[in-house]
């Protein structure tokens, strides 16, 4: 368990560049689309509430991975797997669908890193994590 919740902190380290890269979009100008039906600023304020789930999601991995042994159920390894596999699968899933990539190698490193690493440390838990609460009644 130990060696998992270290990869989970070191996949989300890893994946912090994309995510400051995430929020300065926020209140970037060239990031606008002056064009847009809705205000050209839109963007800007989609690309924060994509800031504001990404938290979201880091913070379920993370809850998840520090409860205690009696807490661990499956459900909650489950939401875990889910938070965390739409967050990544985010990162890549628009390549094949819209032909949108990383903007760069390094880019597509960090996303390699931090997916691989919080991914495989989210796998390496399941067992951990039993079909109903251990407490006693």
């Amino acid at each position: 368990m130990k060696f998992a919740r270290i990869l989970l902190i070191a996949g989300i380290l890893f994946g912090l560049p994309s995510l400051w890269e995430t929020l300065s979009f926020s209140w970037d100008p060239s990031f606008q689309a002056p064009a847009l039906r809705f205000g050209p600023t839109h963007t800007n304020y989609h690309v924060f509430r994509e800031f504001t789930l990404t938290l979201g999601a880091l913070s379920t991995m993370v809850w998840g991975m520090f409860q205690p042994a009696t807490n661990r159920t499956r459900p909650l390894w489950i939401s875990m797997l889910i938070a965390g596999g739409f967050y990544y699968v985010g990162w890549w899933l628009p390549w094949p669908l819209l032909g949108l990539h990383t903007p760069n190698v390094p880019a597509e490193i960090v996303h390699l890193l931090a997916a691989g690493s919080s991914l495989t440390a989210i796998f390496l838990v399941r067992k951990e994590f039993r079909g109903v609460n251990h407490e006693q009644h």
